[in-house]
C-alpha cells in the first residue's frame, strides 16, 4: 500500500496531504496581543464616556421644602400642554381668517374675512400691473376671444 491515500491534486507528486509548516507563533502572539489591547482600550473608553455623560448637572440651588415654587433656569422649555396650545393657536388663526381687523392702521390696510376676500377676488379679479384695470382687461380679453371665434 502506498502512504498516499490518493487525496492529492493531479500534477503534484507530494505524498503530504497537510501543510508542511506550522502557523507562526510570533504572528499569532502579535494578533492576540492586538486583540487584548483593543479590548482594554474599548473598555477604558466606554467607562470614561459613561462617567462623562452620567455626571449630574447642577440646575441651581435645591428647592426649599417650605416653598412650592422653584425658580427655573434660563433656557428652552418643554411644551407642557401641547394639545391645549395647538387648540389655542388654531382658535387664533380661525379668528384671524373669519373677522375684520387692522393689519396696518396708519397705512389703511385692513383684514377681511377669507370668504369675503374670495368673493371680492372672483368679482373684481386680481390686481394687474400696468395701465389696464381688471374690469377693462376682462372686457378686452372677451372681445378678442369673440373676434377670434368668428
Amino acid at each position: 500500500m502506498e502512504p498516499d491515500s490518493g487525496h492529492h491534486e493531479a500534477g503534484h507528486s507530494s505524498v503530504h496531504s497537510h501543510e508542511k509548516t506550522d502557523a507562526g507563533v510570533h504572528a499569532a502572539g502579535i494578533l492576540g496581543g492586538a486583540f487584548v489591547i483593543l479590548l482594554v482600550f474599548g473598555l477604558v473608553t466606554g467607562y470614561l464616556a459613561f462617567r462623562f455623560f452620567n455626571a449630574p448637572e447642577s440646575v441651581g440651588p435645591p428647592a426649599s421644602p417650605l416653598t412650592s415654587a422653584r425658580v427655573l433656569p434660563n433656557g428652552p422649555r418643554l411644551q407642557v400642554n401641547a394639545h391645549e396650545d395647538l387648540l389655542e393657536y388654531m382658535q387664533r388663526e380661525q379668528q384671524a381668517l373669519t373677522t375684520y381687523g387692522w393689519v396696518d392702521q396708519k397705512a389703511g390696510v385692513v383684514r377681511v374675512p377669507i370668504d369675503q376676500a374670495i368673493d371680492m377676488v372672483l368679482k373684481n379679479g386680481l390686481p394687474v400691473r400696468g395701465a389696464a384695470t381688471p374690469a377693462s382687461a376682462q372686457k378686452g380679453t372677451a372681445a378678442k376671444a369673440k373676434t377670434a371665434s368668428q
